[in-house]
């Protein structure tokens, strides 16, 4: 499971949680070119990400063409060339987003690769639940 977000305090609780129930394996990150390492690096379930996430010190050394070239018109939305790099990786995991972003058009540019979205700021129970939730959807046969 790989939780990208630049202010942990969002999702620490959650981590904790994670961690201390031996769930899942979780790692955290802090920005896009951290999250496409940890993506390429091995298999990754469970993406739970925001969408204000910084791009990184060198992220065109780790992303895509596509995200490439759109990358400079971003600004702090690097969560839409993490969304774009899912595209590269072997399997696409089940991803959530975790964001205080109520725009509907940049909501409706992340509809085909979000399976849920969880708004922050949410309690630590709200996000956990939806990680357990998407733990146990990927549990299932079928």
């Amino acid at each position: 499971m790989l939780f990208v977000d630049d202010d942990p305090e969002n999702v620490e609780v959650c981590v904790r949680a994670l961690q201390a129930a031996e769930v899942a394996e979780v790692v955290c990150v802090h920005s896009v070119e951290e999250a496409v390492t940890a993506l390429h690096a091995g298999t990754v379930d469970i993406l739970v990400m925001d969408l204000f996430i910084p791009l990184g010190d060198a992220p065109r050394a780790v992303l895509g063409p596509r995200a490439r070239k759109y990358q400079e018109n971003l600004g702090d939305l690097g969560g839409l060339v993490l969304l774009d790099e899912l595209e590269r990786v072997r399997t696409a995991p089940t991803t959530l987003l975790h964001t205080a972003c109520r725009d509907h058009v940049i909501l409706e540019l992340t509809r085909e690769r979000v399976d849920r979205r969880v708004r922050k700021p949410a309690p630590a129970e709200v996000l956990l639940d939806a990680v357990l939730d998407a733990i146990r959807a990927r549990r299932e046969p079928g």
